[in-house]
């Protein structure tokens, strides 16, 4: 860690409290002015650092979104990386299954995201402050087993886990990946594989998780709904919950365990409704969701089963 990151650690373990120049620069072994210019560059990022003559320094949580600080909530270690802004969570992820070397789980997480995107390559309105954009690299060996659809809605009942646990609100599932709240869509999964193509198998998935925290500060292109009127916690630990729900989720989600929250909370069961896939559409009623994820349709033609898609 540089300088800085290891003075923001600091800073985060003693949030609100105040620690003194000697102190942070007996623990780092630099001098008082490399304190200074460390707080000074923190600062200069974003962050609220408060000084007083005799008591020293002092961290005020914020707005601010940072790796070191949603670590520190965590129960156990993870690889987070956080910017300010991405063109897509779901992109840096895939790119880094890909390009780099990973160990575990990375987490992406951005406080924008310029060209986020949603089910079937939809624009996702992605803004500033107001929402969390967090993508999760898995990569995966030739042994592992996949049901992508199954990790999807396993997902859509962890985030709700969160956002009950967080909010007391319960949230409901549009198939396949879309949250809603107060009949208004509130945020939405996409799961993405990395295939090797001598194998046929997967090397590696991102799972892509978007909420709509508040209501945004600018016009959104379209009609979206939001989790509460105003945060009364930061998204550091908003981000924390869902991460720690995300993984106790994944450890069991081929189980099926996560299918009858799904189903009791699945919205259109019994009605009619389109789906439309990449070139075509489909009208039936709902029947069911399968133990593999997918939706099944009772057509004028006898009853279809489909993997993907999205509701008109």
């Amino acid at each position: 860690m540089t300088t800085v990151e290891k003075l923001l650690h600091i800073f985060v373990n003693h949030a609100e409290t105040w620690v003194s120049g000697e102190t942070i620069a007996s623990n780092l072994h630099i001098s008082r002015a490399a304190v200074w210019k460390a707080i000074n560059k923190l600062t200069e990022a974003g962050f609220t650092i408060e000084s007083q003559r005799g008591l020293g320094y002092r961290y005020i949580p914020s707005e601010k979104m940072t790796s070191t600080e949603i670590q520190h909530l965590l129960k156990s270690p993870m690889a987070i990386r956080v910017f300010d802004s991405l063109d897509s969570t779901n992109r840096y992820a895939k790119l880094a299954l890909v390009d780099e070397t990973l160990n575990g789980p990375l987490v992406v997480i951005s406080n924008i995201q310029t060209h986020g995107v949603g089910h079937l390559g939809r624009s996702f309105f992605s803004p500033s402050q107001t929402g969390l954009y967090l993508s999760i690299a898995l990569p995966l060996t030739f042994q592992d087993t996949v049901k992508p659809q199954l990790l999807t809605i396993s997902t859509a009942v962890a985030v709700a886990k969160s956002m009950r646990t967080l909010f007391g609100v319960d949230l409901q599932y549009q198939w396949l990946n879309n949250l809603y709240y107060n009949q208004q869509k509130v945020g939405g999964i996409l799961t993405e594989g990395i295939i090797t193509l001598e194998s046929q198998t997967f090397s590696g998935l991102v799972v892509g998780i978007g909420l709509n925290l508040t209501p945004p500060h600018v016009d959104q292109p379209q009609k979206m709904g939001a989790i509460t009127p105003e945060l009364t916690l930061s998204r550091n630990a908003i981000a924390a919950q869902v991460i720690q729900d995300f993984f106790q989720m994944y450890r069991q989600y081929q189980s099926g365990i996560y299918l009858p929250d799904y189903r009791r909370q699945l919205m259109g069961l019994g009605e009619t409704v389109t789906i439309t896939q990449h070139d075509q559409t489909i009208t039936g009623q709902i029947l069911q969701i399968t133990d593999d994820g997918y939706l099944q349709l009772q057509t004028p033609t006898g009853i279809t089963t489909l993997t993907n898609g999205d509701r008109l």
